[in-house]
């Protein structure tokens, strides 16, 4: 069980790449104590890419590693692997990672209230989370490896290309209506995703659902306030 702590900062989908770079300010901006929290949780996708096993991934992401490791010296820091990080296990001593197959997570808010964290990439139809979970298969993936290599990197150059198209803050058609079927399957009186970028807080009869905005739009992220009920601030660090 992981108690959520007052004053807690929750970011999702920071797709953090060559070309975007307001997850490493923020870092900084942890680091340097202009911002301060004692709980960090990073709800997946905070990279464009990041695979242990294809080491071409690893370069651009070393600095975040090693910069997370040393705020976890002061900061609890949670993260819920994404459909763009897996296989983080590795990298981390101090930070406690979460994969696909250990989430949703349970957590607690501070009134006892249960709460479930997910990046959001569960719970899908079987085929679509057959091939999600497939993905994550440290042969293939040592498989992609090699070809990468011998390729000079052309595979992970061109999935990075097509990523720094991506539309972030497209709106979901009958996002209400797909929630209240996903929150079947939860079992929580709160429950918190990313993936989806929707930025969007529903009520669906005794069920609390927050899904978090991408973080990579307008560097937005949310603060826990626990006074007379429990809220999220949400914190923007830039204009659109």
């Amino acid at each position: 069980m992981i108690y959520i702590k007052n004053k807690a900062i929750f970011i999702a989908d920071a797709h953090e790449n060559e070309n975007r770079r307001g997850f490493w300010e923020f870092l900084q901006a942890l680091k340097q104590k202009k911002l301060q929290t004692p709980q960090l949780f990073l709800m997946g996708d905070i990279f464009d890419l990041l695979v242990y096993e294809v080491k071409a991934t690893h370069e651009f992401a070393k600095a975040y590693i090693d910069l997370l490791e040393e705020l976890a010296d002061e900061i609890e820091i949670i993260y819920l692997e994404g459909n763009h990080d897996f296989n983080l296990a590795k990298f981390f001593k101090k930070v406690k990672v979460f994969n696909i197959n250990q989430q949703p997570v349970l957590c607690e808010f501070q009134d006892h209230t249960l709460v479930k964290l997910a990046h959001g990439d569960i719970f899908l139809k079987p085929f679509l989370q057959f091939c999600l979970k497939s993905l994550r298969n440290s042969f293939l993936l040592r498989i992609l490896n090699f070809l990468n290599i011998i390729s000079k990197e052309k595979i992970t150059q061109t999935i990075l290309k097509k990523q720094y198209k991506k539309q972030l803050t497209r709106k979901i058609p009958h996002f209400s209506s797909m929630v209240k079927e996903r929150l079947k399957h939860y079992g929580a009186a709160f429950v918190i995703e990313g993936h989806y970028h929707q930025d969007l807080f529903l009520q669906e009869e005794d069920v609390k659902y927050l899904n978090l905005p991408t973080f990579a739009y307008k560097e937005s992220f949310f603060i826990v306030e626990y006074s007379s009920e429990i809220r999220f601030h949400k914190i923007e660090l830039k204009e659109a």
